[in-house]
């Protein structure tokens, strides 16, 4: 009876411990698109400080983010398609540091732009939405680019296509 709960006592142990371990590791932009979402998830929603620096400072926020990702950056102007630039943070991805620009409308819709480096020189636009966030995904110069929000993916698709536009000038 022992022998059976001590068996018992560590296949649980082993099985808690080891819970995910067979789950493949999500890599590429479609791992960028997930933090990019975690990302709106927790700041899009904060109405006290959503930013950590406001665009006010937007030459400090350039200089802190250039310095961490190790590249220079831009913020893409998405006026034209009715979002201002709020501000920005850094954040942390399993894949490290990673700038978040947030930006707002006037009905006070929020988008979320994650970048960080990636191994990957090119990968092509796609849409990566999911659980009611629209999110389109992307890599140019070895740079990850995800913009999500909580507007449709047909809306949104046009905007990330700007930012994508503005993004390959750097």
């Amino acid at each position: 009876m022992a022998a059976a709960v001590a068996m018992l006592v560590v296949g649980a142990g082993a099985g808690w411990y080891g819970r995910g371990a067979f789950e493949p590791r999500l890599v590429g932009v479609v791992a960028l698109a997930q933090e990019a979402s975690a990302s709106f998830a927790t700041y899009a929603s904060d109405h006290s400080r959503p930013v950590e620096v406001e665009a006010g400072d937007s030459e400090g926020l350039l200089s802190w983010i250039s310095n961490r990702l190790k590249r220079p950056v831009t913020v893409p102007d998405l006026t034209s398609s009715g979002y201002r630039f709020m501000g920005g943070r850094i954040v942390a991805t399993t894949h490290g540091p990673a700038a978040m620009l947030m930006y707002d409308d006037d009905r006070g819709s929020r988008l979320v732009m994650l970048m960080r480096p990636m191994r990957e020189q090119f990968v092509p636009m796609s849409d990566q939405s999911a659980d009611g966030v629209a999110g389109f995904a992307w890599a140019q110069n070895s740079m990850g680019y995800s913009l999500t929000g909580d507007i449709a993916p047909s809306v949104l698709h046009p905007i990330a296509n700007e930012a994508r536009r503005q993004a390959d000038k750097i």
